[in-house]
């Protein structure tokens, strides 16, 4: 159950800063489900302890019954994250349909894991989800990869369009800049295109994620030049 720690130390939904109803309705959310499968995740451990201490009948199931309730906190936990996750790309309908389809298929694993009641048919579902979990770590790693994109896209389109109030060529410096930029963002979304293995996740985000620090070099460096050069104007 080494995957189950995975939201234990990823605690703080990564997600964009917005300011909806139904991002904070999921985002709270979230954080409840969480604290329900930390609970769940300690309880399965004490049961575990138990049963190999004691090994009884009782003791097994007990143990069966904490694994199904930390399965389902942890699938409900994940399912609220991704869901916070999908409110902050309406940019990006792609990723935001493709967020929903593991969210529909978190809810059918419940109701299956809802029927198990043997250690070998928990087992059976674990690799299941195991192998399914890299597929949905790629997924919510681009959500947050391309969110962070189009949050930087829409500051650029405001510099362009201050640039044009304020009567400001959008000259050679800011032109080679904003391809700089747009180099970033394409080198940031090819880190999410990195194959995968089965049953390994292999991380992008902090290539992805300092691509994207490099393209905010850029965003301020224009910010800073239009700046300097409406208080130039204005002198």
């Amino acid at each position: 159950m080494w995957f189950l720690l995975f939201f234990l130390l990823f605690s703080n939904p990564v997600l964009a800063q917005d300011s909806t109803d139904l991002y904070t309705q999921y985002r709270t959310d979230y954080f409840f489900q969480r604290d329900n499968y930390q609970k769940d995740y300690l309880d399965y451990l004490n049961k575990k302890d138990t049963y190999a201490q004691f090994g009884t009948v009782t003791a097994e199931k007990d143990k069966i019954t904490a694994t199904k309730n930390t399965f389902l906190s942890q699938n409900l936990m994940l399912k609220a994250y991704l869901m916070a996750l999908r409110t902050t790309l309406g940019d990006s309908p792609e990723n935001q349909q493709k967020l929903q389809q593991y969210e529909n298929w978190l809810d059918t694993q419940n109701q299956l894991v809802s029927n198990l009641n043997s250690t070998p048919g928990l087992q059976t579902w674990a690799h299941t989800f195991r192998v399914q979990f890299v597929s949905i770590q790629k997924e919510l790693f681009t959500g947050l990869v391309q969110g962070q994109i189009n949050r930087r896209q829409r500051t650029l389109e405001n510099i362009k369009k201050l640039a044009e109030k304020a009567k400001i060529e959008w000259s050679s410096n800011y032109i080679n800049k904003e391809s700089m930029v747009s180099e970033n963002f394409r080198l940031a979304l090819k880190e999410t295109q990195r194959n995968q293995r089965e049953d390994r996740f292999s991380e992008f985000y902090p290539e992805a994620k300092n691509y994207l620090n490099q393209a905010d070099t850029q965003i301020k460096s224009m910010i800073s030049d239009l700046k300097s050069t409406i208080i130039k104007n204005h002198l």
